[in-house]
């Protein structure tokens, strides 16, 4: 049986900077973590640096990739799940201002 996860996911497509690497986008964004999707997907376990944009504010973090695919029948596109490791302790409430100002649209994923 499924579980709900700990912590809602809300759908927002925000742009993602990471060290070396193109722009991504999110698909989905937490308190703790976000879904991303990638031309090339990292590698569960990888370390990333980068910034999360909200609106014109970047939040910048470090996180581990917590699990990556690839989409069906193409080889270099994909998504990853990130855990944050360390983000500014004001994201919360700058998350929760964003989500005010562009709209709730909660996820209910189960694990």
């Amino acid at each position: 049986m499924h579980l709900p996860r700990a912590v809602p996911r809300f759908e927002h497509r925000l742009a993602v900077r990471l060290r070396g690497m193109l722009p991504l986008y999110t698909r989905d964004v937490s308190e703790s973590g976000i879904c991303a999707e990638m031309l090339q997907p990292m590698k569960a376990g990888d370390l990333v640096e980068g910034a999360l944009l909200l609106g014109d504010e970047e939040v910048p973090f470090q996180a581990q990739v917590m699990w990556s695919r690839r989409s069906a029948g193409e080889r270099t596109r994909g998504r990853c799940g990130v855990r944050f490791v360390t983000i500014g302790e004001d994201f919360q409430r700058r998350l929760g201002a964003f989500r005010r100002l562009q709209g709730r649209r909660l996820i209910r994923w189960f694990t």
